[in-house]
């Protein structure tokens, strides 16, 4: 099957063809040097030569001997008998082929929803969907003989110099119908008036106290069960980046009003990109579907619609990276806040942290629980913000931004000073 690639072309080709030929308005279309016919059977004189390929619509195609037809040729809804010579490739939709003993094809042979015999000369390849192949004793095919769910009879004395497969079972699916003619529209009666029936008129349907409560504890269950799930993943990020989270929450204490503009204008930034994105998809999207309407390019423009996609992800996935750590600094601020005022020592950044998303979650989640339209978002972008610009400033926790170089509590060292001067003498 050196070619079933070229013959699935051919395929999908042959099935776009003849949806272009219902907009024609003459029963004979010239295009790119050859000719379709649309509505009317096709006989070559004896000894014509046509040049360019041919297509038949609606009608049956006789190619006698002596005749030739320079270029390849396609015939749906109707049978082909071809005596002479196809100096290209030959293609049957929803129709019977016979090949005469002085014919010749010499390029592939492709029938769907219809019968061949062959008696003469294929110098391709020999294939049939949804039909039977009859090779007599004179045939000669120089490819493979493909039969995809249908029956293959081959005489003894005929020569197939490739590969023979005919254990194709498919599903027989009407893809053409029969061959119709398109019938004067006669004059229709005017149809009877209907009587209209007056609507029954319906109540509006109010939820009862127990459908209220039902909703509520659907909400609350949600709400607690995400709740629970982002603590979680902030109780983690903590254990696995302690240092960035520290310096984030740094950034935070050091400089929240500049951190909480630089946070707002990061969300419209990252509003004006995905805007952006959106278009960008669109226009890959229509480059798409022009490379499909192309049949060759088709798989270019499947992988294009499923590369679009992931042209909104990078600014989306940044936004909520950047919302999660920002949320679980601004935690540890509120949480050590919290600790000082209840005169706890020795409490670690993962209880800071603790109690933080405690208090943040359970705020959030409050106000996303019984206005979850009107002040859930807004209060988790406010919320935020903070967060966000200091991740932005110190570089998702990577370096100490810029004025946090100075502890918030009083005789204090970050972190990496500490680390610096482990085992240094104190000055005076």
């Amino acid at each position: 099957m050196r070619r079933k690639g070229l013959w699935m072309l051919l395929l999908a080709v042959l099935l776009l063809w003849p949806a272009s030929a219902v907009f024609a308005g003459e029963p004979t279309i010239y295009a790119d040097g050859g000719q379709i016919f649309v509505d009317e059977d096709v006989s070559l004189e004896p000894g014509e030569t046509l040049s360019g390929d041919v297509g038949v619509f609606n009608g049956d195609l006789t190619v006698p001997e002596g005749s030739v037809v320079d270029g390849s040729v396609f015939v749906t809804n109707g049978d082909a008998e071809v005596s002479g010579q196809v100096r290209g490739d030959l293609a049957v939709i929803s129709g019977d082929l016979v090949l005469a003993q002085s014919g010749r094809v010499h390029g592939d042979v492709f029938v769907m929803s219809g019968d061949q015999e062959i008696s003469g000369r294929v110098d391709g390849d020999l294939s049939v969907m949804f039909g039977d192949i009859e090779v007599l004793s004179s045939a000669v095919v120089g490819g493979d003989v493909v039969v995809l769910s249908g029956g293959l009879s081959r005489e003894a004395g005929a020569q197939v110099r490739g590969e023979q497969m005919s254990e194709f079972p498919l599903p027989r699916v009407p893809l053409i119908p029969e061959r119709s003619r398109i019938p004067e529209t006669p004059a229709r009666p005017e149809s009877p008036k209907i009587p209209e029936r007056p609507l029954a008129p319906t109540g509006l349907r109010h939820d009862t106290l127990g459908d209220r409560v039902s909703h509520l504890m659907g909400r609350v269950v949600s709400t607690g069960f995400m709740s629970l799930i982002f603590i979680a993943t902030g109780l983690l990020i903590v254990v696995i980046w302690p240092k960035a989270t520290h310096r984030v929450a740094d950034c935070i204490t050091a400089a929240p009003a500049q951190s909480f503009g630089l946070g707002l204008l990061t969300f419209v930034i990252a509003a004006v990109l995905e805007s952006l994105a959106v278009v960008l998809m669109i226009i890959i999207i229509l480059v798409a579907a022009a490379l499909i309407s192309t049949v060759i390019l088709i798989p270019v423009g499947l992988l294009l619609i499923l590369l679009s996609v992931l042209v909104l992800f990078p600014v989306i996935l940044a936004v909520i990276a950047a919302m999660v750590l920002g949320w679980v600094a601004l935690a540890e601020v509120i949480g050590r806040k919290v600790l000082q005022v209840l005169k706890a020592d020795n409490v670690k950044s993962l209880g800071a942290v603790l109690v933080g998303l405690l208090l943040s979650v359970a705020l959030a989640g409050t106000l996303w629980l019984f206005e979850p339209l009107c002040c859930g978002w807004p209060f988790i972008i406010l919320l935020t913000s903070i967060g966000v610009g200091a991740v932005i400033h110190s570089r998702f926790g990577k370096q100490q931004c810029t004025g946090s170089g100075a502890p918030a509590e009083a005789g204090v060292l970050p972190i990496e000073a500490m680390d610096e001067e482990a085992g240094q003498p104190d000055a005076p």
